[in-house]
This record gives structure tokens, C-alpha cells and sequence, in this order.
């Protein structure tokens, strides 16, 4: 049998020499594919001598004699055997043909003819036995006694004892269905940091609008600041306001921008989201700037309705953002401590809103703020307070009147005096009938009067404006000075209350000329009035 192991087609292999080894096993499991295998056919005898022998026999015009190819060895040959390339007639039958002659056999005829045969017994078998453990029949075809090899056999032994010792993953019984445990915590420990990704970058796109103030609204929100707020409680001052939503994160952004070191504006602010933190803070400065300015000029007599008006129609401030302010804010000034509280009263600063002309930030915006209303009021205040000086206090001490009650008297010169040379005049009849309470009264000047009706009316309505007339018509129901100054003086007015000429005029008129009549008696006084209807027909 040593040299007569050939291929299916008879081919000598190389190893099938007396002291060849055959080739070595392929390893099993290699990359997930076993290797093809190579099946090896034992003849019992020697295939090329039978085929060689038919020829013979045909060369020599011997009939050939009808027999079958060498079958593949199912055991050990037999010790009697013939040599491998001696003929026999045991060995070779002749192959008849369907007329019954017997026909040569050529070499692929011959091939063409063999016959192999499986053992179906064998080949169920399991493919090898160890330890009483069934194993999975591999799918592989052996040949009739032919069993596999023991290395081979053992592969697969220890592939079924892996498969079999390894324990079944649990699975999961919830909304996942059969998915492993395993792989079920991955999921949701994937999903978890997903979930806190998302999270996180939410809140920080949300921090980061603080400051971008990207899709925020423009809604304006009054936020009122008290005097000598720091920088941090100026933030929680925004963020209690709804304008920001992490005040940690703008107190961050602020000290890092410097914002921290600057000097705020106390009092009211109005101030939009989508400004941002920097532009608001911006706009809080007690040093505002701007890219546009305006400078205005507001003649001496003007009224707080009329001011606040021209800053209106100049984009400076919405009207009723600087009446809130004049009305709510403490501004902080030693004079205005000075000013009575009363309800007959409008406005508490008329008189101190010192007219001159200024500069003032413009926004760009129709109905915008360009400067804030507590900075525009802060500028007519400091002008009043850097005009007021120290001989005006004297002088008003000499004549045993407050401040607020010179700026009264002086606004109502401002009105009734047609020129800087008349407002001593009025004066010295103003101080004369305050002098002499008893025989007069009241003042019995229309101004006071003409202030509700024309002035007051017009920001208040005439409806909310006649609940002041009590205190502001001194005609015939306020007995001395009205409640407040009926308009803003300038300096010459203010001096004139202060220094009146001394005169024992009570009574004064003008005609359309502006031309003053002075009179010490009410009789005087009546002459003088039908002299200004002829001077006012005349004209």
C-alpha cells in the first residue's frame, strides 16, 4: 500500500514514497472558514498497471478481458497481491460492449468508468467519540473506511465542549425585546451620555445668549437701580427682571469684559433682551456714549411738558419713559431734600429742570432710547445745581424764603415779564403782595393759571389736569404762592426773585406790545387796563 496511494485520476503523489510525510493538517477555525479539504482514494491495486496491462493486451490482438477498475481499499491489501506492475487475469475482466464484444479500454475511458463508492454506515457515524459527549456530525464526506483524523476530531470536540460550557446571555424582557443584558446597558449608557451631551450644550447655547442675545425679543423692561449698587447686585437686578437667565454666568463675562470696575447710573433703566449683557451694562454707565448725538437748546420759561416733548420728537426718549423717572427716581442731590411733598403739585422737579442748551445721544430706532431718562434728568439737574451758588442761598435767608419758593417766584416772573428789565418790576409786586397777606391775598396772576390749562392739559389730559387748578390758580383760589413753579427760570429770573426793586406797586398789566403798566392802587390799575385795550386796538 506504501507506493500505491495516488489521486482519483491515479496521479503519483510526492508524499506517497516510503518515508514521505504527508502534508500537514490545515488548521481548523482559521479565520471563521475551514480550509478545503483533500480526500485521498487507497486502491487495491495498482491502477496504472491494470490500465497498462489492457493496452498491452490490445496491441498484441489479444482479446481484452472484461473486468473493472481497482476499487478503493476498505482494508489492508492483501499479503498475496501481485506486484504493482505485473498483470493478472485475477486483476482485469474484459469489458463487453452491448453487441457482447469485448472493446480496448483506453486510459480515459477507463476513468470515465470508475466507480466509487461510499459507505453510508460509515459516513453516519459520529466523526469521533471522547468522553460519552456527543458532538456535531460535520458535513464533511469521508470515504469508506476512512476515518477522520484524530487532530481533526479533536477540534471539533473542543469547539462543541466550548459552545456547550459557555452560558446563554440573559435577555431582556422589556420594550427591547430579546436583546442582551449586555448590550442593553450599552445602549442605555450610550444614551445617557447622549442625553447629558445635549443637556450641556443646551444650557451653555442658553449662557451664551446672555451675552449674543440671539432670537431674544425686544420688549422694553423698566429695571430700577438703587443708589450705591455694586456690579453684582446690578446683574441679579437683570436677571430678577427676566433680561438674562444666568446671572453667575454674566457676572463671569462681565468682570472678565471689566465691567466690574465701572460706575453705574442709579434709577431707572429700560433696557430690551436682545441687547445682551454688554449692551446692557453699556447703557447703564453713568458715562453713557453713543455713535450720534443731538444738541438742543430749551429756552428759559420752558415747562417740564415742553421739554420732555423736544427730547421726544428728537429720538432722545420716549416722553413717558422720563416722566416715570421724574416721578420715581431718587436723584441724589442735597436741594431736592428741600422740596415739599403735596399732592396739589405735578411736578416735584418743575423749576429745577434748568433750561440751557445740551447735548444728548440719539437712538437710531423710531420711538428708541438714546440716552437714558434718569442720565437726560441728571444733566439738567447738575446744570441747576453748578448754577445755583452759595450767594443765591444767602440772599434767599435774607428774605426769609426757601429755594423751592425763590424758583416759584421766579418762574412766575419768567412768565409775566415781557423782558430781562421788567422782571425786577414784577418781582417788587410779587414780594409786596406776599408782604401784605391780609389786603392781598392772592397774586391775581392769569400765568399760574395758564399753566394747568395750557401746559398740564396737554400731558395730562384736560380731565387729570383740573384736579391741580386748586393749587395752581391764584386768581381767586390760591391765597400766596401756588403749589410749585409753573415753569423753569433761567438766571436773571432767579436773581430777579431774589433782588426785587423797591417799590409800593401792587398791580401790574402789559398790552400786546409787551409793554408793562405798574399801579400802587386797584383804581390805578383799571385805568392802566383800559390803556392796554386801546394800545391793543391800535395795533
Amino acid at each position: 500500500m506504501d507506493d500505491n496511494k495516488k489521486d482519483i485520476f491515479g496521479a503519483q503523489q510526492p508524499w506517497a514514497s516510503d518515508g514521505a510525510k504527508a502534508p500537514a493538517e490545515p488548521a481548523s477555525g482559521m479565520s471563521g472558514v475551514p480550509e478545503t479539504e483533500k480526500f485521498e482514494i487507497e486502491f487495491e491495486d495498482d491502477f496504472d498497471s491494470w490500465l497498462a496491462g489492457r493496452e498491452s493486451f490490445a496491441k498484441a490482438g489479444q482479446p481484452v478481458k472484461t473486468s473493472v477498475a481497482p476499487k478503493p481499499a476498505t482494508s489492508e491489501p492483501a499479503k498475496n497481491a501481485p506486484p504493482a506492475n505485473q498483470p493478472s487475469s485475477a486483476q482485469f475482466k474484459p469489458v463487453a460492449s452491448e453487441s457482447g464484444d469485448d472493446i480496448p479500454v483506453n486510459r480515459r475511458e477507463a476513468v470515465k468508468n470508475f466507480k466509487l463508492e461510499i459507505d453510508e454506515e460509515e459516513y453516519n457515524k459520529p466523526a469521533y467519540e471522547e468522553d460519552n459527549q456527543p458532538v456535531k456530525k460535520d458535513k464533511a464526506i469521508y470515504f469508506a473506511g476512512r476515518k477522520p483524523r484524530k487532530p481533526q476530531a479533536d477540534s471539533r470536540s473542543a469547539q462543541a465542549k466550548s459552545r456547550a460550557a459557555k452560558p446563554r446571555k440573559s435577555l431582556n424582557s422589556s420594550s427591547l425585546g430579546s436583546m442582551p443584558m449586555e448590550k442593553l446597558r450599552r445602549v442605555v449608557l450610550l444614551a445617557s451620555i447622549f442625553v447629558c451631551a445635549v443637556v450641556i450644550a443646551v444650557y451653555g447655547i442658553s449662557c451664551i445668549n446672555d451675552v449674543l442675545a440671539i432670537s431674544r425679543d425686544d420688549e422694553l423692561i423698566t429695571v430700577n437701580v438703587e443708589k450705591d449698587s455694586d456690579y453684582k447686585q446690578i446683574i441679579n437686578t437683570l436677571g430678577d427682571s427676566g433680561l438674562i437667565k444666568h446671572e453667575w454666568f454674566c457676572k463671569f463675562i462681565g468682570k472678565f469684559r471689566g465691567f466690574d470696575d465701572e460706575e453705574y447710573l442709579y434709577g431707572l433703566h429700560y433696557l430690551t433682551p436682545d441687547m445682551g449683557i454688554e449692551g446692557m451694562l453699556t447703557a447703564m454707565l453713568a458715562d453713557q456714549t453713543s455713535d450720534k448725538t443731538i444738541r438742543l437748546s430749551f429756552p428759559e420759561g420752558w415747562t417740564i411738558p415742553q421739554i420732555v416733548a423736544k427730547l421726544a420728537e428728537n429720538n432722545v426718549c420716549p416722553a413717558e419713559y422720563i416722566y416715570d423717572s421724574l416721578a420715581e427716581v431718587e436723584f441724589e442731590y442735597d436741594f431736592i431734600n428741600q422740596i415739599p411733598e403735596s399732592d396739589d403739585r405735578c411736578y416735584a422737579l418743575e423749576g429745577y429742570i434748568f433750561p440751557d442748551t445740551y447735548d444728548f445721544f440719539v437712538s437710531e430706532k423710531p420711538n428708541g432710547i438714546g440716552e437714558n431718562p434718569t442720565s437726560i434728568i441728571n444733566k439738567f439737574l447738575g446744570n441747576f445745581e453748578a448754577k445755583w451758588s452759595d450767594v443765591y442761598t444767602k440772599r434767599a435767608k435774607e428774605l426769609g424764603i426757601t429755594m423751592d419758593e425763590v424758583l416759584i417766584i421766579a418762574s412766575i416772573i419768567q412768565k409775566e415779564a415781557a423782558d430781562k428789565s421788567q422782571m425786577t418790576k414784577v418781582s417788587s409786586v410779587i414780594h409786596n403782595r406776599l408782604n401784605n397777606r391780609a389786603s392781598y391775598p392772592t397774586l391775581g396772576c392769569d400765568s399760574t393759571k395758564n399753566y394747568v390749562t395750557n401746559y398740564l392739559s396737554t400731558a395730562l389730559g384736560s380731565s387729570a389736569a383740573s384736579a391741580y387748578l386748586g393749587g395752581y390758580d391764584t386768581n381767586s383760589v390760591r391765597s400766596g404762592l401756588p403749589s410749585g413753579p409753573i415753569c423753569n427760570p433761567g438766571v436773571d429770573a432767579i436773581e430777579a426773585a431774589l433782588n426785587p426793586d423797591d417799590t409800593d406797586y401792587y398791580y401790574f398789566c402789559h398790552n400786546n406790545d409787551g409793554k408793562i403798566y405798574l399801579a400802587e392802587t386797584y383804581s390805578e390799575f383799571q385805568a392802566n387796563w383800559s390803556q392796554v385795550l386801546r394800545d391793543n386796538e391800535e395795533n
